[in-house]
């Protein structure tokens, strides 16, 4: 969230110190001769384009990087209180809600009150350790 804001308040900075430029530029040139009058100056179309191009790049790279943290894998114990059974399963972090979750596998798990979850990042093996 803070991200966007700042790409934001950065694409608004920029307008306003191009707009200041521009109106300032505009006072201090003389008037053009009449053969280059018609001929537009293409600093603001590159300027635009720059700033699109940017924009997008930088919406790319926080959207891949919301990606990649939602696609970072989890092992997930499941404790039964009353027998002491453990469980565990492999989860993706966006996958879990609450006290319910959806395996890599495809199943939906959802716990009972007599069941606790423990929650740890990274893939570990059957004797526990994380790889």
């Amino acid at each position: 969230m803070i991200k966007e804001i700042f790409v934001i308040l950065l694409v608004l900075i920029g307008a306003i110190v191009y707009t200041r430029y521009k109106a300032s530029q505009t006072r201090r040139m003389p008037a053009q001769p009449p053969a280059q009058a018609g001929r537009p100056s293409r600093l603001p179309m590159l300027v635009a384009a720059l700033l699109v191009v940017l924009t997008l790049g930088i919406s790319a790279a926080i959207y891949y990087y919301h990606w990649q943290d939602a696609r970072s894998l989890y092992t997930v114990q499941v404790i039964n209180s009353h027998s002491g059974a453990v469980q565990t399963y492999h989860v993706y972090r966006d996958d879990i809600k609450g006290r319910s979750f959806r395996t890599t596998d495809g199943r939906l798990i959802s716990l009972s009150d007599a069941e606790r979850m423990e929650v740890r990042e990274g893939v570990l093996d059957a004797s526990g350790a994380g790889q």
